[in-house]
């Protein structure tokens, strides 16, 4: 093992004798030579007729040194900590990508009719580094939470999807989708709930308890009437046919 300045200082390095008073300490034995003997009548040595155990003095060893520290600052730590110790404050640094809330019609809503919502939002993993080694911190969306700016509000499962991509006419309901009652202007946002495990170089993923919740991008749209009338033909064919 390398010597650091901290260990030289402190209790030399291995092999390598340090005076201590009249004598020498060899941090390999851990034991004292000079200045006194051990055992029989000496300094540590048995008093009466029981044997007593010869007493410590000098040093710890370096193994003994280095198992009571309780900071390893003056080391590379290269084993990672065992589970349930990262929280989710560690991964701060660690942003989720929440992707997209889509609305359909893109930017307007028909009163009385269904705007359809729904997220882009997917697992992902982000590189980069944890408790100063290199790491990856992987996202899975659980939840995705809407308001729709008109006191309404839809807590789902699952990020809903397109008309086209579930096969259905447009205005039609959808798990995700929203009947705005009233003209008028409406902010909606979307929160994503995500869980999140983490995995150093070469390690298996390890859920971190807890989840967070961040913002999507907010949507502004404009809700109107939509009024149905007759018209002569095709009106880009005929623009003064009647309706038109």
């Amino acid at each position: 093992m390398p010597c650091s300045e901290v260990i030289r200082q402190t209790v030399g390095c291995p092999g390598v004798s340090t005076g201590v008073g009249n004598g020498q300490i060899d941090l390999r034995a851990g034991s004292s030579s000079g200045g006194g003997q051990q055992g029989g009548g000496g300094r540590g040595g048995p008093r009466g007729g029981g044997a007593e155990a010869p007493v410590r003095t000098g040093p710890p060893t370096l193994e003994e040194f280095l198992a009571s520290r309780t900071q390893r600052d003056e080391f590379t730590v290269t084993d990672p900590p065992a589970p349930g110790v990262i929280t989710l404050a560690d991964i701060a640094s660690f942003r989720p990508a929440v992707g997209s809330d889509h609305m359909e019609p893109a930017g307007w809503i028909v009163v009385g009719l269904d705007t359809n919502f729904y997220s882009d939002a997917a697992r992902h993993e982000v590189p980069g580094t944890l408790l100063g080694l290199p790491a990856g911190v992987r996202f899975t969306p659980r939840a995705w939470h809407w308001t729709y700016g008109d006191g309404a509000a839809l807590s789902s499962a699952r990020p809903g999807a397109s008309w086209a991509a579930l096969h259905v006419a447009e205005f039609e309901p959808t798990p995700t989708s929203h009947v705005f009652a009233a003209p008028g202007t409406y902010t909606i946002d979307l929160a994503i709930e995500f869980s999140a495990e983490y995995r150093f170089a070469g390690s298996p993923w390890v859920p971190i308890a807890g989840t967070l919740t961040v913002p999507a991008n907010r949507i502004v749209a404009t809700a109107g009437d939509a009024k149905t009338v007759l018209v002569g033909r095709d009106c880009s064919a005929n623009p003064r046919g009647a309706g038109c």
